[in-house]
């Protein structure tokens, strides 16, 4: 995801929010079942290579939206990030359970609305 926002977004601040279009993209493909990091994790045991993979991608996840969120100049890129996430889990976990890709914007506007309280302009 990473590279796509980079190619698609010019700024980190359109990043922030752009991570929302992106993850929408997946919404809409055929068989789409949610994160496959989440529902790996809920079967597998804990302390096993699931789990730590799952950790990894987490680990990235947040660490990504924090350091977009500091290269955009947010005044707190540690809680702009950890919402960030929240809604990005919600919107995926939202899209596959309630079959429902316009949870991308709905997110993509939730986003857009915390990026903008949380960077000066």
């Amino acid at each position: 995801m990473a590279h796509e926002l980079e190619t698609r977004y010019d700024t980190p601040r359109e990043r922030l929010v752009g991570a929302f279009e992106v993850q929408g993209l997946s919404f809409v493909e055929p068989g789409f079942r949610g994160c496959a990091f989440i529902s790996a994790s809920a079967g597998a045991p804990p302390g096993g290579v699931v789990e730590q993979t799952a950790q990894d991608y987490r680990t990235w996840l947040h660490e990504l939206f924090f350091g977009l969120a500091q290269q955009a100049g947010a005044q707190d890129a540690k809680s702009l990030a950890h919402q960030l996430v929240l809604l990005y889990d919600g919107a995926g976990i939202s899209a596959w359970l309630d079959r429902d890709p316009s949870a991308e914007t709905a997110a993509r506007t939730v986003a857009a609305a915390l990026v903008d309280a949380a960077i000066p302009n």
